[in-house]
């Protein structure tokens, strides 16, 4: 989503200036003074893509500045963009201090701001680049990781980029290590070396590594500046490829590689089609290899360990379904989920490199079913060898199957009202026109995609998952008169945190985790997005289940004489969040000797906002705080800690039948497109309300509609 940020203001204070060729917007003359009078724009590479600074001035002030970000994440650059514009206005400079969390934002304004106020003082860009002298140089600074900043070791000879070595990718945990390498491992397979050929920091960010991308670009920039270069001179454009590849002749075209495109791969692969598979990141997997294990009802090996007796009723569980969702589902599908799934999990054990070695576990439910296990590849090591080696197996069915990764679909190929393929983009530029008999839409929602979130469930949202699920399928299914189905479930929410997580080096893990504690404390008073009281644990799931329900933030009010007891005897309890861990240690009843410390740590990456009143604080967060009091409290010092939920995809989106094709508005099938997975999720739940919670459900979906999917589809199009 675009974001924009405009502030008008006059004065007459000092500036500093950088370089441009931006040309003044109008037919002003010079006048005596610092600036020639216009307006100036100046771009540089931020978060999500280059951000743009346009300033006005007069002969010697900064009058107006506009910021824009297309690319940068709403809820980190793009808020941070109103706070950038208001320092380049104080500091009549672009020597400004940035925000705390949006580093890569905040240096992009930086750089931009700089060539707008060269432009307006008439200085040009020197062609002699600043050389960086020959050596190894070590850098760091906050990547995906919460425990530790990222740490790169560059080598510079010649002045050019020999070598980029990973020193620390900055994982909190071993379970985050597990999760987190196979997607850090893009950045240094493809990144790294981009960077090196093209001796540009300008190039692409990786495809479902964006975090750690950006990270190591501003690591390199920061190494640049500090040794001598000028890290402005490193962002030669990279030239983009104007080929179009034409492939045809495909049985089955797979858009997404995530869990349920991968077992729609697989499947149509194995029932003999021609296959082709899209995936926008550069790796596969998705969400699913980022979730412990997917729902599968009475699978016969489980059953056979289980003296051949059933797990579950699936009658009873039919039933309590269609209750939890009040009927909102629609029960053929729900049926068929039930019916389907505990062969799916066997299918791929016994066909490909999965193992599902846990016993059927009972989840969030008072039924206590034992519906859901972990899952990982054969030698239990990651759920990322399971998918890299089964699809490299189903692959080799065929000479003509094949799929790319860093690929992006870009609409379907529609020829007289009938789907014909996909059109599709190579990261380099290269276009695709991809032509089969069936397309697979496996997206994996639109978590991605900020305004879709806004309007289909209120809100934008931080992200634990995939945000490369920009909702293709939907927009494209909307096109093709496709029917939405609970578009609006909830959230995919398993994790609430601080608002911006604190991952600088600069303080103790012990110190952050004491913060990240009391954002997750439900004895305090919590209220919502819209100032009501919040009760998080309502349905004894908790903070990490229930904090969607809050809206995008959710606030943790702590009253004076409770801040004080904090100070004095300690914490509440100490709460150890199973993600975002930052190791921090703590031992029960130890005063917090320190927590003013901790709170201005929270108050500079706008976690902590403190008050003198209600009507203080009220003043501060921008709405209305609709309580009486905060835990007795009517008069006196507040301190408000603000939270988030952190979620993995969204749960709503387009209607199918049986078959897994995608439904019209009139109720009849667009027989040759499917839709899988979180994309046809909204089937199985209800409108506005959390889904249902017996575990693994989203996952149990993704590959039980893709193995139905996959096997459709050959069914009909294989060898025509």
């Amino acid at each position: 989503m675009k974001k924009i940020s405009t502030i008008l203001l006059c004065g007459a204070l000092a500036f500093a200036a950088g370089c441009s060729n931006a040309q003044p917007s109008g037919n002003e003359t010079a006048e005596e003074g610092k600036f020639t009078p216009g307006t100036y724009t100046g771009t540089a590479p931020g978060f999500g893509g280059d951000v743009e600074v346009a300033l006005t001035v007069d002969a010697n002030t900064i009058t107006a500045a506009e910021l824009k970000g297309d690319g940068e994440t709403p809820t980190v650059g793009g808020a941070a963009l109103e706070t950038l514009t208001d320092q380049i206005m104080e500091a009549q400079s672009a020597e400004i201090d940035g925000v705390s969390g949006a580093t890569m934002t905040s240096n992009g304004i930086r750089q931009a701001a700089e060539k707008a106020l060269n432009a307006a003082m008439g200085i040009e860009e020197s062609e002699e680049t600043a050389a960086v002298a020959d050596g190894t140089y070590n850098g760091k600074a906050p990547g995906f990781g919460v425990m530790k900043e990222m740490e790169l070791a560059v080598t510079f000879k010649d002045g050019a980029i020999t070598k980029i070595e990973t020193v620390c990718a900055g994982s909190a945990t071993q379970a985050d290590e597990d999760e987190y390498s196979a997607i850090y491992e893009t950045v240094e397979k493809n990144l790294y070396p981009r960077i090196i050929e093209s001796q540009s920091l300008a190039v692409d960010s990786i495809s479902g590594a964006t975090v750690s991308s950006n990270a190591a670009k501003s690591i390199i920039a920061n190494i640049i500046d500090e040794n001598g270069g000028n890290s402005s001179q490193w962002q030669k454009k990279i030239e983009k490829s104007t080929e179009t590849v034409t492939l045809d002749g495909y049985d089955v075209i797979v858009v997404g590689l995530g869990a349920s495109g991968l077992t729609s791969y697989i499947s149509a692969a194995e029932n003999g089609a021609t296959v082709f598979g899209i995936e926008t990141a550069a790796k596969i997997g998705g969400n699913g290899t980022n979730t412990a294990g997917p729902l599968a009802v009475n699978p016969a090996s489980k059953v056979a360990e289980n003296n051949n007796q059933p797990l579950v009723d699936p009658d009873e569980l039919l039933k309590a379904w269609m209750e939890y969702t009040d009927n909102d589902a629609k029960e053929e599908m729900v049926k068929l989920f039930i019916d389907e799934s505990g062969e799916t999990i066997d299918w791929l054990a016994d066909n490909y490199d999965f193992a599902f070695p846990m016993p059927m576990l009972a989840f969030y439910d008072s039924h206590q079913w034992p519906l859901w296990t972990f899952y990982y590849d054969k030698t239990m090591t990651s759920k990322d060898i399971a998918y890299n080696n089964s699809i490299k197996q189903a692959k080799e069915l065929n000479e003509k199957n094949d799929y790319m990764t860093e690929l992006t679909a870009t609409e379907l190929i529609v020829e007289d009202g009938t789907v014909k393929g996909v059109r599709a983009e190579y990261y380099d530029g290269t276009k695709y026109e991809i032509f089969g008999d069936s397309v697979i839409l496996a997206t994996g929602g639109y978590i991605g995609n900020s305004e879709m979130t806004q309007k289909y469930t209120g809100y934008v949202w931080h992200t634990k998952g995939m945000t490369q699920c920009d909702g293709f399928a939907i927009a494209e299914g909307l096109k093709l008169g496709g029917a939405l189905y609970n578009e609006d479930v909830g959230v995919e929410d398993h994790i609430a945190a601080l608002d911006t997580i604190v991952r600088s080096d600069d303080y103790s893990n012990n110190d952050k985790s004491i913060l990240t504690s009391l954002v997750l404390e439900e004895s305090y008073q919590m209220i919502d997005s819209d100032g009501n009281a919040f009760d998080s644990n309502y349905n004894g799931l908790g903070i990490s289940f229930n904090a969607w329900e809050a809206g995008s933030n959710y606030y943790v009010l702590i009253n004076e004489e409770e801040i004080n007891s904090i100070k004095e005897k300690g914490l509440v309890k100490f709460n150890y969040p199973m993600f975002f861990n930052q190791g921090g240690t703590y031992e029960e009843g130890t005063p917090v000797t320190n927590l003013d410390d901790i709170l201005a740590m929270g108050e500079k990456f706008n976690d902590v906002i403190i008050a003198d009143s209600k009507e203080d604080l009220e003043s501060k967060l921008g709405f209305k705080i609709n309580l009486d009091d905060i835990h007795g409290q009517t008069e006196g010092k507040i301190v408000c800690i603000k939270g988030a939920a952190y979620v993995y995809s969204t749960c709503g989106g387009l209607d199918a039948d049986t078959n897994m094709n995608l439904l019209k508005e009139d109720g009849t099938p667009v027989e040759n497109v499917y839709v899988v997975g979180n994309d046809s999720l909204g089937t199985l739940n209800e409108s506005d309300k959390a889904y249902v919670t017996y575990g693994g459900a989203a996952q149990g979906w993704a590959l039980t509609s893709g193995r139905l999917a996959g096997a459709n589809a050959a069914a009909k199009y294989a060898g025509n």
